[in-house]
């Protein structure tokens, strides 16, 4: 069930940039988090997207907004989803999205990811606190379905 908070640097990216960015960032973590393609488990694929106001990025100091289209990721996701591989691919994959969406120009893509791996019984969901077993049943985790069966 992934979670990301998305920054972007301003002006970097238009409508259909975003809109690029977020569905190719979405594919990604629910291929790195084994989801399912399947409505009930995508649903629950969420990413929060902002973009810096003008005047908001600086690199060394000086303004960098007009020579960096920049996508920051802060991936929320449950200790033992992910393991190395999974979360290299990621990475691959979000740096590929990004200059796809940033499209042509002369702006330098960079990305940064962190991802967050919540501790077992520190992830409250909908007023309640949701465990990795009954997490990987909800969201789907083909490759956690050994967990899931156990809880």
């Amino acid at each position: 069930m992934p979670l990301m908070r998305v920054t972007m640097t301003p002006n970097a990216f238009d409508d259909a940039g975003k809109k690029s960015l977020v569905t190719a960032l979405t594919e990604a973590a629910c291929r790195a988090e084994s989801v399912p393609d399947r409505p009930e488990h995508r649903m629950r694929a969420l990413v929060l997207l902002e973009e810096l106001a003008a005047g908001c990025f600086y690199s060394a100091g000086v303004p960098a907004a007009d020579a960096v289209a920049g996508v920051f990721v802060d991936w929320q996701v449950s200790t033992g989803v992910l393991d190395g591989a999974r979360k290299a691919r990621f990475a691959h994959e979000l740096q590929e999205a990004a200059e796809s969406a940033a499209g042509t120009g002369d702006r330098m893509v960079v990305t940064s990811c962190v991802i967050q791996e919540v501790p077992e019984g520190q992830w409250a969901q909908t007023g309640a606190i949701r465990r990795l077993p009954e997490v990987s049943t909800v969201a789907g985790f083909e490759h956690l379905t050994a967990i899931a069966s156990n809880s």
